[in-house]
């Protein structure tokens, strides 16, 4: 499904931010490139899921993951040429089997294949890097990844003749959002200036086709139509908390990552609906309904568990303990403390059942650091520090582009930011906490000490 994919990305990006490992980018990219060719509406909408059974061909019933697993004789036989300057005879199958770790009898485990339906099949999981796969034949980096890049086309060719897998074309706000985060978190980390646009192009159809300008509010639901159209229900299905939630998390990571302001000016508007329809004001934290779509039922609930999705009140602490970090709003703050207190017993009795809260809790604790980069967008200096900060697991962090102009939407939110100078007309980064700031920063390598401190 489709919020599994975004959270995946989003995790092995993080792992790659932490370990360095070039497998965790090359498997957030996979995710990713996955979504954008099967997922993906081409307006920018991502739908909501791929069957795992694939229809059944001449008379056969349906099979387990068929679209996509091989075996190793189909693979040979699809490529079968052969490699030169190899330390041992090789052809390109025997080559992205090894760097896949395809098998004869297949690389599925039994704890996965419970109905032992996928014997002898493989699924293309990456698990050695390029420079080990490379070095196990005598080969160089660049020839290696060519060799796959053009196996894995041979092999996405001859797919296309099996019959594919059904889709659900209904688009959901709330999976949206995570999938905006997923793009813009991962291609944020990894300098995927592409991986940004998808996020851009998720983000612009949300707001073009999920959200009602008179009134704020985001619709829960909306349709693939014929001819690329997108249809709506009549009347509209509006959002729940988690839509809200989910969407605000992406808008505030697609302006990390690409700097521009009117994705934290939406988000801000967003925050602001979700707090008019959703909030608790007597026992803190967010309803998961609207008040009138909960008038006819008994009670009004608030989730208390991170399952598959993270709990919506879990992603709305994170969201406004950073929205207080981009705008200096003490109402957030204090809104975010007492949700926390809100969960509190749940999560000192059962931290294991809100993860994602206590990711929050703890960045609460730290006191989130504001990393101000005054720069010109556009320019090399300033890419170079914003990168800088992209490539280092800080999880308490807000990145904010000071571009000089007292009138600028941040400015205007953050009078400091108008104190704050480039050094000899140098991009220049300043790291703040509590209202102090360190002495100004150019260079990336110092800013990386500063932040690993």
């Amino acid at each position: 499904m489709l919020c599994d994919q975004a959270q995946l990305a989003v995790v092995y990006s993080q792992a790659f931010q932490i370990s360095g490992d070039e497998f965790y980018s090359d498997v957030a990219k996979g995710i990713l490139h996955y979504v954008a060719r099967s997922l993906s509406h081409r307006s920018g909408g991502f739908y909501s899921a791929e069957d795992a059974d694939s229809p059944p061909e001449r008379g056969m019933r349906p099979k387990e993951g068929a679209f996509y697993l091989w075996t190793v004789k189909e693979v040979q036989q699809l490529l079968s040429e052969p490699v030169l300057g190899a330390t041992e005879p090789l052809t390109s199958g025997k080559l992205l089997m090894k760097h896949y770790g395809l098998t004869e009898a297949g690389n599925i485990s039994s704890s996965q294949d419970p109905k032992a339906e996928l014997q002898g099949q493989n699924v293309l999981t990456v698990r050695y890097s390029l420079e080990l796969t490379a070095a196990r034949f005598g080969l160089g980096v660049e020839a290696v990844q060519t060799m796959l890049n053009t196996g894995l086309e041979k092999l996405s060719q001859a797919r296309k003749h099996r019959p594919k897998p059904h889709l659900d074309s209904k688009m959901l706000a709330a999976w949206n959002g995570l999938m905006v985060s997923g793009y813009a978190v991962t291609g944020a980390v990894l300098g995927q200036d592409r991986l940004i646009n998808y996020a851009t192009n998720g983000a612009k159809f949300l707001k073009r086709h999920m959200f009602d300008v008179a009134s704020g509010r985001l619709m829960r639901t909306c349709y693939a139509g014929s001819g690329g159209t997108v249809e709506h229900s009549n009347p509209p299905c509006w959002g729940f908390l988690e839509d809200y939630a989910f969407v605000v998390r992406g808008l505030l990571d697609l302006y990390e990552a690409s700097q521009e302001s009117s994705w934290l000016e939406w988000a801000l508007r967003l925050q602001d609906t979700q707090d008019r329809f959703f909030w608790d004001s007597r026992g803190g934290g967010y309803f998961c309904s609207e008040a009138e779509l909960g008038a006819g039922l008994p009670l009004r609930l608030k989730d208390d568990q991170d399952g598959a999705e993270p709990s919506a009140n879990s992603v709305a602490a994170h969201n406004l303990l950073r929205l207080h970090g981009f705008t200096g709003h003490k109402d957030w703050m204090d809104k975010c403390v007492r949700l926390l207190t809100a969960f509190s017993e749940r999560m000192r009795r059962v931290p294991v059942a809100l993860p994602e809260m206590v990711r929050a809790l703890s960045a609460h604790q730290q006191t989130l650091k504001q990393i101000v980069i005054c720069g010109d967008r556009q320019a090399k200096d300033t890419k170079a520090l914003v990168q800088c900060v992209h490539s280092i697991y800080v999880p308490n962090k807000v990145l904010i582009l000071a571009d000089g102009d007292p009138s600028s939407f941040l400015s205007r939110q953050l009078p400091f930011l108008s104190t704050l100078r480039r050094l000899e007309d140098r991009a220049t980064a300043y790291v703040c906490e509590n209202q102090a700031c360190s002495m100004p920063i150019t260079e990336p390598c110092e800013l990386r000490k500063l932040l690993h401190q």
